[in-house]
This record gives C-alpha cells, sequence and structure tokens, in this order.
C-alpha cells in the first residue's frame, strides 16, 4: 500500500506552516539570496517538496511532521554567511550552528530537526553526518535542489491585477456594495457604475458609491458591512476570463514566475487565487492594511523584495485599468493592458504612454512574450 501523511499530520504541517508565514522576524529569509538564483524561504519550499515527494515514493515510515519543520529551519540564518572571513569548513560550521541557535530561539526543536539542521550539509563538513532518515532524505534532497538553483537561469516574474484581469469579479462586488447600501437605506447602483468605482480599493469603491455628504460614521459603517458580505459571498459569480488557467499554465511552463498585485482584500484575493489558479501563483499582494495600495509601487516592491527579484527589467505588470497602468509607472517597470476587463481600450487609452501593448486575452499576452510583439495600439 502506498505511504500517505496522515490528516493529522498535515494539519500539523500546515498550522506550522501558516505560523512560520506570519512571522515577521522568520519572513526576512526572502531577503537572503540562496544559491543564486534563489531565496532562504523558496529554497526551503522546493526542498520540502521534493523530501516529501521522494519519501512517500519509497513508502518510508518516517516522521513528516518533524522532517518539514527541519527543512523550514535548516537554513535560519539573518545574514550573509559566506561574507564571514575565515576558513571555509569555519564558515560552514559558524553558519550550522547560528542556523540552529535560531531554530532554538523561535521554536521548540526535538532531535529529528536538530539533525536536519546542524548535519544536512555533509560530507562538506565531515564531522557532521545525518543519523536520522529524515535528515539523511532531506541531506540528500539539499545536494540535488542546491545543484538545480546554482545551474537554473534566473527568471522573469509577471504580476497579474486581479479583478478585471485575472478573474470577472464584478458582479459579486456589484452585489455586495448594493447590500450594505441598502441596509443603511441608501439608493443602490447600477453595474456600469460600480464597474467604473473599481480599482483603488474596497475603500475608495464605497466612498465613491455613497451619495455626496455622508459623514465618516456612517461611511465606515457602510465600508463595514460591505466587507463582512463580499468575504461571505466572494465566489458567488466570480470566474476566471476564458482562457486565463490554461495561459497561466503556459507562462509557468516557460519558466515564468507569478505574482498578484491587487487592491482587493488580502484575505479575499488569496482565497480566490487558490480557488480558481491553485498551484500556479507564487506570491499573493492585496490590501493587508500594512502595504500602501496601487498606484503607489509598495505592492510591487514587496513582492520583488519576497520573491528575490532585484532587477526591475526582470518584471512585468498586466492589468486594466489606468491605476495598474499608474503602478508600472511609478515602479520604473514594463506594462501589459488587457483591454477585456473592467475597462477597455477606448477608456484607457487617453491616459497612457502611447507604446503601452494591448492584448485581449493571456493567450495573446504568452504570444506577446514569445515574439516580443504586441498587438497593434
Amino acid at each position: 500500500m502506498k505511504k500517505e501523511i496522515s490528516h493529522e499530520e498535515r494539519r500539523k504541517i500546515w498550522q506550522f506552516y501558516m505560523d512560520f508565514r506570519a512571522n515577521t522576524v522568520l519572513n526576512q529569509l526572502y531577503k537572503n539570496c540562496q544559491h543564486r538564483t534563489s531565496n532562504t524561504y523558496h529554497h526551503a519550499c522546493l526542498l520540502a517538496r521534493r523530501s516529501i515527494e521522494h519519501a512517500l515514493k519509497k513508502n518510508l515510515d518516517i516522521d513528516y511532521y518533524s522532517l518539514i519543520r527541519g527543512v523550514f529551519l535548516h537554513d535560519l540564518f539573518f545574514n550573509d554567511w559566506k561574507a564571514n572571513k575565515g576558513k571555509k569548513i569555519h564558515r560552514l560550521s559558524k553558519h550550522l550552528n547560528e542556523a540552529y541557535e535560531n531554530a532554538y530561539e523561535y521554536f521548540d526543536i526535538n532531535d529529528i530537526e536538530k539533525d536536519i539542521i546542524v548535519n544536512h550539509m555533509w560530507p562538506i563538513t565531515l564531522f557532521h553526518h545525518p543519523k536520522t532518515k529524515e535528515g539523511k532524505i532531506v541531506m540528500r534532497a539539499d545536494k540535488r535542489v542546491t545543484l538545480a538553483e546554482l545551474f537554473a537561469h534566473k527568471k522573469d516574474i509577471i504580476i497579474f491585477d486581479l479583478d478585471g484581469t485575472l478573474l470577472d469579479t464584478l458582479d459579486d462586488l456589484a452585489n455586495a456594495v448594493n447590500y450594505s447600501l441598502q441596509l443603511h437605506k441608501f439608493p443602490t447602483r447600477d453595474r456600469e457604475f460600480v464597474r467604473l468605482a473599481i480599482g483603488n480599493g474596497v475603500a475608495v469603491l464605497i466612498r465613491r458609491c455613497l451619495p455626496e455628504g455622508v459623514d465618516e460614521d456612517t461611511y465606515n459603517l457602510v465600508l463595514k458591512d460591505f466587507r463582512e458580505y463580499y468575504l461571505k459571498h466572494v465566489m458567488d459569480n466570480t470566474k476566471p476570463y476564458p482562457g486565463n488557467v490554461e495561459a497561466l499554465k503556459k507562462l509557468r511552463r516557460k519558466g515564468f514566475y507569478l505574482a498578484v498585485a491587487t487592491n482587493k482584500l488580502h484575505s479575499a484575493a488569496y482565497d480566490l487565487i487558490q480557488h480558481f489558479f491553485p498551484h500556479l501563483f507564487d506570491y499573493v499582494q492585496g490590501d493587508d492594511g500594512y502595504v500602501r495600495k496601487k498606484p503607489s509601487y509598495d505592492m510591487i516592491a514587496s513582492i520583488s523584495h519576497h520573491m528575490g527579484i532585484r532587477k526591475r527589467d526582470c518584471i512585468i505588470y498586466v492589468g486594466d485599468t489606468t491605476v495598474d497602468y499608474q503602478t508600472a509607472k511609478n515602479a520604473h517597470i514594463k506594462c501589459v493592458l488587457v483591454d477585456y476587463g473592467f475597462r477597455s481600450r477606448e477608456e484607457t487609452l487617453p491616459h497612457i504612454d502611447k507604446k503601452t501593448p494591448y492584448v485581449s486575452s493571456l493567450q495573446e499576452l504568452v504570444d506577446y512574450l514569445d515574439k516580443d510583439k504586441a498587438k497593434p495600439i
């Protein structure tokens, strides 16, 4: 019988992963360049996947929970350890000790996890040989992942807007707007009005849909009711634009990183991406209350920082509105606009650089990137 991870182990692993992602200190791992083409966090993600795949393929009876924890903690250093002076073996040993000390500070470490952290670099570190099955699996997988990262080509990243670019969310947004307006005895707005009000986040959307002169307390109540209703009905009518899933899969196969930058509430954006585009996106940045919304370049900066993308000419931003165009301009990155979303080409064209390319589908985006040629304006 093929080995499977138990439901309880899956739950524990997922909880550890969510706690890890939420820790602002541990998120410093995004900053550390790892093996030329990766960063420490993504190196750990790939190593975890390869280690689990190997263990399941071999039907090994191991502690999967401790293996995952050990993998995510095995390179837990917050500075460039390679910059330290001294002999190579001394630097490597110091790196292992520092990773273990950091892991011990933030987590209760068991013997398996310690074995993975301090012994994963054998045989480079001659006197640190893994003793556990989990440690040996990670040690071998780490060599394969490291070689793949060292010889991989640096990837470009495509960052997408969400509403009107990846997903048609207009009906669910309009329904939530009108629910909150009706609840407070305000006149409702038609679909076209809501379409033109979208683009700067839900706070601005509600402000635009309310009548003039509404006091701040009432505005805040309407906004609160909108958020509560929308989060419960975020997938009632929302759907991907035709061909988007297939086009995104092609972009992944071509080696692009994919990310989302949206003024939509972060929790809603994350849930929508996981539901409609599972395993296709590397990062989602929504309105989390910390990063400034578009057209500020802060969301682009956050994504490039977390993804370890340091060159602006490696980033392409794809959206459907002048807000998206201005975001790309503020970030000094390439921009491609779609003309099938919440703004037509005729509505955006007067407000943008005439050299900005348009596409009428994400398949056209794939073709544009292949041929370096956009649809004529």
